[in-house]
């Protein structure tokens, strides 16, 4: 009886362990992508920009496509998905889709289909 036991509490420490490197992971993929957003990032016309900073800002110029952003927002990554803030607080959330093709490349989605393709400046 005493052998089993301590199988199942094997068994169970490392099945903790294994849920435990997972999530690791999954905050390490989005500190990674998060890396990834920082600096200045332009259209290929040069019409609008975007700054990311450390600190969770990003100040939206000019236009972004069919993107209605301009002004300083909060930012969060989560998955394959960013969220943009308003930065007072108030009821603005837009979250799209994104993904980086190349290192200074950033194409965001939004759920009706359009989407801006960005480089690093």
């Amino acid at each position: 009886m005493k052998m089993k036991k301590q199988k199942q509490f094997v068994l169970v420490v490392g099945m903790m362990l294994v849920m435990l490197t997972t999530v690791s992971l999954i905050g390490c993929t989005n500190a990674v992508d998060k890396s990834k957003f920082i600096g200045t990032w332009r259209t290929s016309g040069g019409d609008g920009s975007m700054t990311f900073t450390n600190d969770d800002k990003v100040t939206v110029t000019g236009q972004l496509g069919d993107i209605s952003l301009s002004g300083t927002y909060t930012w969060a990554v989560a998955g394959e998905k960013i969220t943009f803030t308003s930065e007072s607080g108030g009821s603005l959330g837009v979250t799209m889709d994104y993904r980086f093709p190349t290192g200074d490349e950033l194409i965001f989605t939004t759920a009706s289909g359009g989407s801006v393709t960005l480089t690093k400046a």
